[in-house]
């Protein structure tokens, strides 16, 4: 049998155990968000998991293989995330927390600025996350039919059938397990720079900065400070958690890690670049970098793709499961039923939705792009001092360039048009902001 047949055997005996063990707990706090209970081990493995998803690893390579050194500004705009994310938490949503049992960032803008806020930021997290939901499931069925040599058919049944197994049965409590092993398989993504010739001298390094692509680095460091600031799985993690030092020592663990295998990746790709190894970037991972490396490491970097599709899916699906749930303001009796309905409903018709998507890198930005309204908006309530009105035309105005933006094609895959809609929304807050703030003050 082939080492990855056999890794994925394993894999797969281990996530079953988990799910087994995971389902023992009868609390429906445990199944619906794990008793906020989070340990900085939980905490810090859940949080790497769910942001180092299955295609970090492929386009990471790319992007560091076409853009070079710029691409790292990702995580510059990612360490920004987390320290804002950080305070935010000390400072007001663990009181919050305690107070109203928050589980989404639409929890924090409907105690802030009303009932249609709360809503409409969750339809924009839902579409987001469905979207999210779509592009894993594409991506990791393409993934597991061409590296393990099965039909599309097959691979997208078995992955997503999976993930509906133990989300049903384990809910939160086992997406945070599952994230702990799967986020420990991305590991070994580091053993593969040992693997190639090291190509880096002090007078290629220029050609790695290209000043031509610096706005384009600038554009990738917002779109993920932004997209962090509204990711509806990171927050729900961060509701979760036991208290702010705990939050502090896991988000400073996790960005460590981060660091360390996204760096890696990102080493790969400008290392390519440096050789002079000339191929299509979008196969650079699969192709360049599966396709050199010893079989053992081979067939275990294919499992740990796998696996980080995988969190990545049940982390997204959860999520959008238990926005379903609570905007229907049901009982808590039926909290659990309905999550568990939600969330594998919703896995299903984005598996379906999935055999229909084409355009990998567009879907990407687009993604980005409706979520980065959301992480705007909770930025400019953090600056400013918001009225209800005026976070609602935010919103309602991003909204609205994002969607002439998806009909126009003026949203591309380039960073800096996927900002275009928090861009313009901002601009409308502010004029209105400064208008009516001037006008009180004229009158006075």
């Amino acid at each position: 049998m082939d080492t990855a047949y056999i890794y994925l055997l394993i894999y797969l005996a281990i996530v079953g155990y988990i799910t087994y063990k995971s389902s023992k707990k009868k609390k429906e706090s445990e199944y619906m968000n794990s008793s906020k209970s989070l340990s900085t081990w939980e905490s810090t493995w859940t949080t790497f998991a769910s942001l180092l998803t299955g295609y970090n690893f492929i386009l990471g390579v790319t992007f560091s293989y076409l853009f070079g050194f710029w691409y790292l500004m990702a995580f510059v705009g990612a360490g920004f995330a987390f320290v804002v994310l950080y305070f935010l938490f000390r400072n007001e949503l663990s009181l919050l927390q305690e107070k109203y049992n928050l589980f989404s960032i639409g929890d924090y803008f409907g105690i802030k600025y009303g009932i249609f806020s709360k809503k409409f930021v969750n339809i924009i997290l839902t579409v987001s996350l469905f979207l999210f939901l779509i592009l894993q499931i594409f991506v990791n069925t393409n993934l597991f039919s061409t590296l393990l040599g099965s039909g599309k058919l097959i691979s997208l049944v078995v992955t997503t059938g999976i993930v509906c197994l133990y989300l049903w049965f384990g809910g939160f409590n086992t997406s945070i397990k599952t994230d702990i092993f799967q986020g420990i398989l991305m590991l070994p993504i580091i053993l593969t720079i040992f693997f190639f010739p090291f190509s880096f001298t002090l007078e290629k390094i220029p050609s790695a900065f290209d000043l031509s692509q610096f706005w384009f680095a600038v554009g990738l460091a917002f779109l993920q400070f932004l997209s962090l600031l509204a990711q509806p799985e990171s927050f729900q993690r961060i509701f979760a958690v036991k208290n702010s030092k705990i939050l502090k020592k896991s988000l400073v663990y996790s960005f460590l890690m981060l660091i360390l295998v996204a760096g890696s990746i990102a080493y790969l790709g400008i290392n390519f670049k440096f050789a002079g190894i000339i191929m299509d970037p979008s196969n650079l991972f699969v192709e360049g970098v599966l396709g050199v490396v010893p079989q053992w490491l081979g067939s275990f970097l294919v499992i740990s793709l796998i696996a980080a599709f995988m969190g990545a899916i049940d982390s997204s699906a959860f999520a959008l499961g238990v926005l379903f749930s609570r905007s229907r303001d049901t009982a808590s009796a039926y909290a659990v039923k309905q999550t568990r309905l939600f969330t594998v409903g919703s896995i299903v018709v984005a598996a379906f939705a999935s055999w229909y998507l084409f355009s990998f890198l567009s879907a990407v930005f687009a993604l980005i792009s409706l979520i980065s309204i959301v992480g705007m908006a909770l930025l400019i309530s953090l600056i400013f001092e918001v009225t209800e009105k005026e976070i609602i035309i935010f919103l309602v105005s991003g909204v609205v360039v994002y969607s002439l933006g998806l009909l126009m094609n003026f949203i591309t895959n380039n960073p800096l048009t996927s900002l275009i809609p928090s861009v313009a929304g901002l601009i409308i807050f502010l004029i209105i902001h400064f208008y009516v703030k001037y006008e009180i003050l004229f009158k006075n």
